[in-house]
């Protein structure tokens, strides 16, 4: 009997559920502000004083002695606030949310002393007025002179913390400081410049004519944020020193991107390639019309009269961003766009020429050029482009579904994990933020490669190189790389890398905060090295085959590296789109992670009881290698039920923006099965929630209140021997009426990623092994709300939003002739009476 029956999902299953009010209960004590008492308060108290005192004296100074003439000034300063090294701020208290703020907290950055104890410190960039600074003098009188009330005086947990405070430079604007230098006084260089959204609108002329008046180049383009808007300026320090410095609008200011993660590969022999060809043309199955799911590749361009592609990629279909770069590759030696084109349209080439069946080719590609050679000399902001990559293609074909894919990278950009004006575009992209008649969308994009020389680097290195910009995204599919590649038709060297394990290409989150998502999502294949135990070399015949540009000499080449893994990740979701046309961009997201298992290779050695262990696993493959068999289909052993729902997560009640409800599922489990058939057999049960979360980015990320994400979602399932009363206190203290209970639980369940190192970022999954009785009794499972800006950044007046999720639950047990799919399939037919 065949592993799989190729039965389709059961989807729609949201009927299953019931809405719920929602109350987060909780956590039992816990995030207490540790103050630094030991001070003086009169002595700490009259520190503070001279420091805000000498910075009120900024706005008695003649204006002619700051000011040069076409300038204005705002009437504003910028401080940092530092805190005791081995103390944090309550950051909150740094920003005031009213609508003509006299304080606003513009970024927060996180320091370490270096030395054997590793303390960190914090230091804050606020924005003051001068009301603001009296404020902060009144708090601080009140601090020195008020009764103790309890352990602290008044403002204790604002100032206690305080270690210094300083009149803000330019250079505390710059948030590229643990992996670039601040550019020196007096070269002109291009500046990623931030500037809070609500100082920008409006002033826009104001802002362009300070910068003209000291000299400085402005680009064209932005990017518009929910509370930023993100430019390209040329300048040095001094000149914007003297122009931005002076308005209440400087937010950030971060080094461009610059794209640099390029491919070239070695040429094969012409004439047998010719015959090759030859015999795949005629083995090939065209079945792509006007409404096809289309592969939109974001690249160097493509050959598209290369002979395997001229049916299949009209010239209609080719894009650039910029007139005069042509729409063909133009990357040098093989190209690249031109060799995803062929990953992503017919997998690795090894397999289909060695192969003799028809090959059905059902969705096209699209090709938007981002890369020329003489891009690097205009800087550009890549989120803009990004945009314009996924809107004029979306724009001439409005009527296909869409897979955008990205594999130009850039290695200079992230070291901790934290969102770039560049990843936060996609992020922006798959929300739904293309334009204003634009769906969410699916998009993926490449981990970035290594270069490895060493045999010892591998795979200890991998792990200390951080995943390159864009792949930080939240909501896109980012691909790292595996190998399956281990043999070649020379002895002479050993393969690097153990079949099924990390390829030595691979980059990792690991060294990444841990408040961002873990990342890759999942891997493919990215081709192997060989080594002879002290170094390591590439060879043609570890990494997949596929086109190359220059088609009249060559039309194959070897093509590895995690674009090819991205490549071929946009080959499998366009399947499942084409096969579920009308799932959403989320659901297909979920399920090609939903599928995806670690090999052996990947878990050999690894202590799966072990938090840490489990984070550097996911962290470096993701949730391993998804399935496309089971990504496409259920089977009688293997039930997969989908629901695509829509929550309110939040809610306005008075002045108060509150939590408001959660699903609760009763899911349509075969109980009879699993009670009678399979009760002492192993099951297998797999969840997977996935959302896409709407980007706020900035350098506030270590304040909850300025979370990146607009909402955050989780799922729970209830217990073996937990009654549906008890499940519901355990989800929500709306249960009991008391809002400030403490029925949450720290601990996990046992699950094998388990709540702790799964709960980041916008994809959910885990999954468990049990046995058939005791799943019979877990039929209920409930999606609730976590924090995220729609709830904390009430200005923004996002609340009252509605988010969608897809909830993704399968079933499998080892036995082939057990049928549990059936069951469900009668019970989910079954109308539901009103």
């Amino acid at each position: 009997m065949p592993r799989f029956t190729k039965r389709n999902h059961i989807a729609s299953i949201q009927r299953f559920s019931r809405t719920e009010p929602y109350v987060y209960p909780r956590p039992a004590g816990g995030g207490k502000l540790t103050l630094n008492s030991t001070k003086s308060r009169a002595g700490h108290a009259a520190r503070l004083k001279d420091q805000l005192n000498a910075i009120k004296l900024r706005f008695n100074l003649p204006e002619i002695a700051d000011i040069d003439e076409g300038l204005s000034k705002d009437e504003i300063v910028y401080v940092e606030f530092y805190s005791d090294w081995g103390y944090k701020f309550d950051f909150d208290q740094f920003n005031s949310n009213r609508p003509n703020p006299q304080f606003q907290l513009i970024s927060v950055k996180k320091e370490s002393s270096g030395d054997e104890e590793m303390l960190e410190r914090y230091r804050l960039l606020v924005a003051l007025s001068e009301g603001g600074v009296s404020t902060f003098l009144k708090k601080v009188e009140e601090f020195e002179t008020s009764r103790v009330t309890g352990n602290n005086p008044r403002h204790a947990k604002l100032l206690f913390n305080i270690d210094d405070i300083r009149l803000a430079t330019l250079e505390a604007f710059w948030t590229d400081a643990q992996f670039h230098d601040f550019p020196s006084t007096g070269d002109s260089v291009w500046w990623e410049v931030w500037f809070r959204k609500s100082r920008y609108i409006g002033n826009e002329e104001k802002i362009a004519s300070q910068l003209l008046a000291v000299g400085a180049t402005i680009g064209v383009n932005e990017l518009v944020f929910v509370e930023h808007v993100v430019k390209l300026v040329r300048a040095s320090p001094d000149q914007l020193s003297n122009s931005l410095m002076l308005l209440d609008c400087l937010a950030e200011l971060r080094k461009p991107q610059e794209l640099n993660d390029f491919i070239t590969s070695e040429s094969q022999d012409f004439d047998n390639e010719q015959e090759w060809a030859a015999d795949l043309r005629s083995r090939l199955k065209l079945e792509i019309d006007k409404n096809s799911v289309l592969i939109c590749l974001l690249d160097s361009g493509v050959n598209h009269r290369h002979e395997l592609l001229r049916d299949i990629i009209p010239e209609e279909n080719l894009y650039s961003w910029k007139a005069g770069w042509g729409l063909g590759d133009t990357e040098r030696g093989a190209g690249h766009g031109t060799g995803m084109a062929g990953l992503a349209i017919f997998g690795d080439l090894t397999e289909v020429l060695a192969g003799n069946e028809i090959i059905e080719i059902r969705h096209g590609v699209e090709s938007f050029k981002i890369l020329h050679p003489s891009s690097s000399t205009n800087p550009e902001l890549y989120g803009v482009v990004y945009k314009d990559g996924c809107n004029s293609p979306f724009i001439d074909r409005p009527q296909n579904k869409r897979v955008y894919c990205i594999s130009i990278t850039n290695s200079g950009i992230i070291k901790s994990g934290r969102p770039s004006s560049s990843s936060a575009a996609l992020d922006d992209i798959t929300f739904g933020n293309l334009h204003e008649s634009a769906e969410k969308q699916l998009v993926i994009a490449s981990s970035g490669n290594i270069a490895l020389v060493r045999h010892d680097d591998y795979p200890t290195l991998n792990f200390e190189e951080t995943i390159q910009d864009p792949g930080q995204a939240y909501n896109v599919i980012t691909v790292g790389g595996f190998t399956l590649k281990f043999q070649t038709s020379e002895g002479r060297l050993a393969p690097l890398a153990r079949r099924g394990a990390m390829a030595p290409c691979n980059s990792a989150s690991a060294v990444w905060e841990k408040q961002w998502a873990n990342k890759p999502d999942i891997v493919m294949e990215a081709g192997n090295m060989l080594t002879d135990g002290v170094f390591v070399e590439a060879h043609p015949e570890l990494d997949p085959l596929s086109l190359d540009k220059d088609f009249t000499n060559n039309l194959f080449v070897p093509f590895g590296g995690t674009s090819a893994a991205a490549a071929l990740a946009s080959k499998m979701a366009a399947r499942l789109m084409t096969l579920y046309p009308n799932y959403r961009p989320e659901t297909i997201r979920g399920l090609i992670i939903h599928s995806a298992t670690w090999t052996e290779a990947m878990i050999s050695g690894v202590d799966l009881n072990n938090e840490q262990e489990r984070i550097k696993l996911l962290c470096s493959v993701g949730y391993g290698v998804p399935n496309i068999e089971k990504a496409m289909y259920s089977a009688n052993n293997c039930l997969t039920i989908i629901s695509e729902n829509e929550l309110s997560p939040y809610r306005l009640e008075g002045s108060d923006v509150k939590y408001n409800e959660y699903h609760l599922y009763e899911l349509p489990w075969p109980i009879d099965v699993l009670r009678n058939i399979v009760a002492e057999n192993d099951v297998c049960i797999t969840v997977t929630l996935s959302y896409f979360i709407e980007p706020n980015p900035g350098a506030r990320q270590y304040v909850k209140s300025f979370s990146y994400h607009s909402h955050n979602l989780d799922f729970k399932l209830i217990k073996p021997t937990e009654d549906l009363p008890a499940f519901k206190r355990r989800i929500s203290a709306a249960s009991t009426g008391d809002e400030s209970s403490d029925l949450y639980e720290g601990t996990s369940e046992n699950w094998t990623i388990k709540e702790r190192v799964r709960s980041k970022g916008s994809v959910k999954k885990d999954f468990l092994n049990t046995n058939g009785a005791d799943l019979s009794t877990r039929r209920y499972l409930a999606v609730y709300p976590k924090n995220g800006w729609y709830r904390t950044r009430k200005a923004l007046k996002k609340y009252d939003s509605q988010v969608r999720y897809s909830l993704i639950v399968t079933i499998e047990t080892r036995d082939l002739e057990t049928d549990i799919f059936t069951p469900v399939e009668i019970q989910v037919a079954i109308p539901i009476a009103l």
